[in-house]
């Protein structure tokens, strides 16, 4: 799938106020969208191989092997807007 948003030893998404994403690669758009932990895996639990990204878009993965896409803008807002909101609650 893709990479973490939340390094080992940061809070739990339910202590940020927000959910912690996982970045995957549409093989439909080949853009790298944010996919929320929670949808992830009821995704998996269903088998059902799509997933839908804080822009919306439903991801359709590409293989783990194939080098990440152009990130999606949206998703990018999103997180970095998630960001700085979690940095001010922070104190950071």
């Amino acid at each position: 799938v893709g990479t973490v948003s939340r390094p080992r030893g940061q809070p739990a998404s339910s202590e940020l106020g927000g959910g912690a994403t996982i970045s995957v690669t549409c093989v439909m758009d080949g853009r790298c969208h944010s996919v929320p932990d929670e949808e992830l895996a009821i995704g998996i639990a269903r088998r059902g191989g799509q997933y839908a990204a804080v822009c919306g878009h439903v991801i359709t993965p590409a293989p783990m092997v194939a080098p990440d896409g152009e990130l999606c803008p949206a998703c990018a807002e999103r997180d970095a807007s998630h960001r700085s909101r979690r940095d001010l609650r922070f104190g950071r």
